[in-house]
């Protein structure tokens, strides 16, 4: 056989092997017939490319439409017509293989008698894959009924590059949303979206563009166009929440989601709706629509007004000025505290629903018995509780708040919060996390704690019960807390928009703050609450505290002796000692105050140009009796006393002044078990210079020298 490329595309059986020539049969009274393959011409429509650029098919690889010819002979009759069949692997493995089997040999049944000697062909492909093996067999037969009995046989893989085009007209959904009133309160509306966006899975397009109402009746309209001539649309395929896909002829165009009849609903979550076109051919032309099923709740924080005169705040102003809010219960304990008047810390947290709460961003913390109201930006004791008032809204999912009526005490029953019902545009539930970012570098990593379960949850014979409204969270991380409140609605989604940003929480709020946020990430700053854990330790300097040195002292002598640095810290937290410690209030156990000292000046020799330091190589647990010697290398003069005072075992990651040499600047391993501050005392020091710095070359003689080793400037 051969292959002739032009207006005609030979195929000579004598590539295809044996079979293609034949040794004639012996038979005196009727030799069999030959057969051939004669030509087969180039299909210039399905043999171009995605750029409409004619492609020659290969010996072995042609499209699935192409035009066979075949001819035969008979020396002594003549051919009378022939039979011919095509077979083909399957169109994809079979279950639980790994391999499309070889081609199979024709059966008797797969043969066709024809007198035609070309045809037309479609080969088949499949839905799986576009591209599929055949073989082609052809044998003449002679006027007295004699085969040829070796077939003429041809071995090739036939492709589809030009599937019929499948085009989704319309993804509509029509259902009932909630929207809040500027004067308060929800009101139910229905409406109409539409889903235009197609699925594409990237960093750039992570999440679907179109949302709709969990509780929407969807319908999706369709049509298929063939994209070569003299080719049909045979059928459709497609799905939504289906594990395969459903079958229609070419005829159906329409589908219809979520009706609530029977067991047509949808679940709430990301869809993709599938829709294929199917060739002549089997191969098939998709498309998808890519949607969110039900809006994600807001959710904000509801703190309460720290000017309501009816709450009974008390006022505390720090040492900087700064304004706290407080309730005193030292005297009578907490055991006759009915709440704080119209906020949750009340009746109204089973009056008022999620979607009618106020937003303001302030919360609660107790620590032993008062009760503070806080802001953002404030810093609350170590070891604290902090609870958060919440409010939020949900446009379309049902009040599925989780409460067991049938347990549910008397004094419950009926009341708005607590009752489970359908939509009334309130989330049904919220789930609170706060990371700290520890220590006082940037680098410092924050701490990845899991969010709480979700609440109120009032069901005594569940192990989830948690007969709470608001955010309950002990704080025992020191550093910068960043607090997220994430609403639930009834159909189980959570507020993640938060989760979705680079950094998520902390992420957000660096960039806005710094003054980089994108639109984005400045629409959500409002949903996270900013604040410091861990009160500073403070050194008690005040006039009889019995504090050395006072300010401005002079120091007559290198070696110093007798030193007092009192100091207290008012919530004392020690990591290491878990069975004392208990969220609420002071441990048992006393404070922990380490004492760093540094020594700030100039370099002696020097004439006061060059600055130096000394960082005291002791840490001074007692407050008394601290000494230690100031090196020859500090200049008599102005010094500076810094003291690090820090409340914790190992917290310490400051970082002394350059002069203080690189070693000196080594952080401890656990920067947010606790917090240190810096106190700088001015002091002069008048003990003479050592005759040995004195001098025009004295400035030579500096730290780092053999006789003050691993000093320097």
């Amino acid at each position: 056989m051969r292959l002739r490329v032009g207006a005609v595309l030979c195929l000579f059986l004598a590539i295809w092997g044996a079979g293609c020539r034949k040794t004639i049969d012996p038979v005196l009274d009727n030799a069999a017939p030959e057969t051939w393959i004669v030509a087969a011409p180039q299909d210039t429509i399905t043999t171009r490319d995605e750029q409409n650029v004619p492609v020659r098919p290969g010996i072995n690889r042609l499209p699935v439409r192409f035009h066979m010819y075949w001819a035969g002979s008979d020396r002594d009759g003549q051919v009378a017509g022939y039979y011919f069949a095509v077979v083909e692997t399957l169109p994809t493995p079979p279950e639980g293989g790994i391999s499309v089997p070889s081609l199979p040999g024709p059966k008797a049944r797969d043969y066709q008698f024809t007198t035609k000697t070309d045809s037309m062909f479609i080969f088949r492909a499949s839905e799986d894959v576009s591209e599929r093996q055949h073989a082609f067999y052809i044998y003449a037969v002679d006027n007295k009924g004699r085969p040829d009995p070796t077939p003429a046989r041809f071995v090739f893989s036939s492709y589809d590059r030009f599937p019929p085009l499948a085009i989704v007209d319309e993804l509509k959904a029509v259902g009932t949303v909630y929207q809040l009133l500027p004067g308060g309160g929800v009101q139910a509306v229905q409406r109409t979206y539409t889903v235009t966006d197609s699925f594409e899975l990237k960093e750039s397009h992570p999440v679907p563009r179109d949302t709709v109402p969990g509780n929407a009746v969807l319908t999706m309209r369709w049509r298929g166009e063939p994209t070569i001539p003299s080719t049909v649309v045979t059928g459709f395929r497609y799905k939504l929440d289906e594990s395969s896909f459903n079958v229609a002829d070419s005829s159906v165009r329409t589908a219809t989601y979520n009706t609530g009849v029977g067991l047509d609903k949808i679940n709430p979550g990301q869809k993709i709706f599938t829709l294929r076109a199917v060739g002549q051919s089997g191969w098939r032309g998709e498309t998808t629509r890519w949607f969110q099923m039900n809006f994600a709740p807001d959710t904000w924080f509801s703190g309460h007004d720290p000017n309501d005169a009816l709450a009974g705040w008390s006022t505390y102003t720090d040492g900087n000025g700064k304004r706290y809010w407080f309730i005193d219960r030292e005297a009578t304990g907490w055991t006759t505290f009915q709440g704080v008047p119209g906020t949750q810390m009340s009746g109204d947290s089973v009056r008022v629903l999620p979607a009618s709460r106020t937003e303001r961003k302030t919360f609660f913390e107790i620590y032993n018995n008062r009760l503070w109201l806080h802001q953002e930006g404030d810093t609350v004791n170590m070891n604290a509780w902090v609870i958060f008032p919440t409010g939020g809204f949900d446009r379309d999912s049902p009040y599925r708040v989780k409460v067991n009526t049938s347990l549910l005490p008397s004094d419950l029953v009926g009341l708005p919060v607590t009752t489970p019902g359908p939509a009334n545009g309130s989330p049904t539930g919220f789930r609170i996390q706060i990371k700290v970012k520890g220590g006082t570098k940037s680098s410092n990593r924050v701490d990845q704690p899991t969010e709480t379960t979700t609440y109120p949850v009032m069901d005594p014979a569940s192990v989830f019960h948690n007969p709470i409204t608001m955010g309950y969270w002990g704080v025992t991380s020191s550093g910068k807390a960043y607090a997220v409140v994430r609403a639930e609605d009834g159909d189980g989604t959570v507020d993640r928009r938060v989760d979705q940003r680079p950094g998520d929480a902390s992420g957000i709020v660096d960039r806005v703050d710094g003054g980089t946020g994108s639109a984005e990430d400045i629409s959500l700053r409002s949903k996270i609450l900013t604040f410091y854990v861990d009160r500073a330790p403070v050194l008690n300097r005040a006039t009889g505290s019995g504090f050395i040195p006072a300010a401005n002292a002079a120091i007559a002598n290198r070696t110093v002796t007798g030193w007092n640095m009192p100091a207290t810290d008012v919530d004392q937290y020690d990591p290491n000692n878990a069975s004392a410690n208990k969220v609420g209030g002071t441990p048992p156990y006393g404070a922990i105050l380490r004492r760093k000292i540094a020594i700030l000046g100039k370099l002696a020799g020097s004439g006061g140009t060059k600055d130096t330091c000394y960082v005291v190589p002791n840490v001074f647990l007692a407050p008394n009796n601290i000494g230690f010697t100031i090196p020859s290398y500090i200049a008599t003069g102005n010094i500076t006393l810094r003291v690090r005072l820090c409340d914790c075992i190992e917290c310490d990651d400051l970082d002394w002044p350059i002069a203080c040499g690189r070693d000196a600047n080594i952080a401890e391993p656990r920067p947010n078990t606790g917090r240190c501050v810096e106190t700088d005392i001015p002091l002069r020091l008048t003990a003479a210079e050592p005759a040995a710095l004195v001098g025009p070359d004295a400035a030579t003689q500096r730290p780092g020298s053999p006789s003050d080793p691993g000093r320097r400037q």
